[in-house]
């Protein structure tokens, strides 16, 4: 055995110094062209109506999520919107069939489901001449019992604007809006849920009125008195938005309590 050979033995970390000295030098050396660019930070802001930006992003990308499409569970036109000023959308039809107490409020839909639903408004967009804001949709979710405003940003395609928000399970929201659009629900790719799961009812293209029920209701002097909430229509749609007093009008709605003073 030669001496090299004999201190290779007696002293392992000389034979990994010399493997990786070796190694190195056999690699390409890179020209100062090759080296990767900085990325730069984007200019884009979440709620860029437009998703357009003054600069790209420099650098390497990453290859996008391979995932399976969304599950759809209607696409397809929402009835009984007016063609003039505001409507709401929503209504707990498992309560109103059941007379059960709504967990959230009556007039909300509710995800029973035990996945996440997503609620997407399409609507005409012109494109052949200017459009100011005022000839945006007026789209508003509100969710919980709350009422908590929700403003998703428009997300424009050609001659389409849409609008969309996720719904968790368990959670009670509605929705007003200004001019006809089509609806789009979709849930996760693999899951399992109906319409009615999600708490829409099942056919969201047919809107037939409800006739109002007469009911007794509980006066907060201690009295009771007939009341009724009103008509509503087989979709969900509940009536129209008035501006003078933030609220909707329910055809046939009354309440013979005592007026509060």
């Amino acid at each position: 055995m030669s001496t090299r050979t004999r201190a290779l033995h007696r002293w392992p970390w000389l034979a990994a110094a010399l493997l990786t000295a070796a190694l190195l030098a056999a690699a390409p050396a890179h020209s100062a062209g090759d080296a990767v660019a900085k990325v730069q930070p984007s200019d884009c802001r979440p709620r860029d109506a437009d998703s357009t930006c003054a600069a790209a992003v420099a650098g390497m990308t990453a290859p996008p999520e391979q995932r399976l499409p969304d599950a759809t569970l209607y696409d397809g036109p929402l009835a009984g919107v007016p063609a003039n000023g505001y409507a709401y959308w929503g209504f707990d039809f498992i309560s109103d069939q059941t007379g059960l107490p709504s967990p959230v409020r009556p007039d909300e839909f509710i995800n029973r489901s035990g996945v996440p639903v997503t609620i997407k408004l399409s609507f005409a967009y012109p494109t052949g001449h200017f459009c100011g804001n005022d000839c945006l949709p007026g789209v508003e979710f509100v969710i919980g019992p709350g009422w908590a405003k929700r403003d998703p940003p428009y997300v424009f395609a050609g001659d389409t604007v849409s609008v969309s928000y996720a719904i968790d399970p368990g959670q009670g929201y509605g929705l007003w809006q200004a001019s006809n659009a089509r609806l789009t629900v979709t849930i996760p790719a693999s899951s399992r849920a109906t319409l009615g799961d999600v708490g829409m009812a099942a056919m969201p293209s047919i809107a037939t009125e409800v006739a109002a029920v007469m009911r007794t209701c509980a006066c907060v002097d201690g009295t009771s008195a007939a009341c009724s909430d009103g008509s509503h229509f087989s979709n969900g749609l509940m009536g129209y938005w008035t501006q003078t007093f933030r609220t909707y009008l329910r055809a046939g709605a009354f309440n013979n309590c005592p007026s509060q003073r």
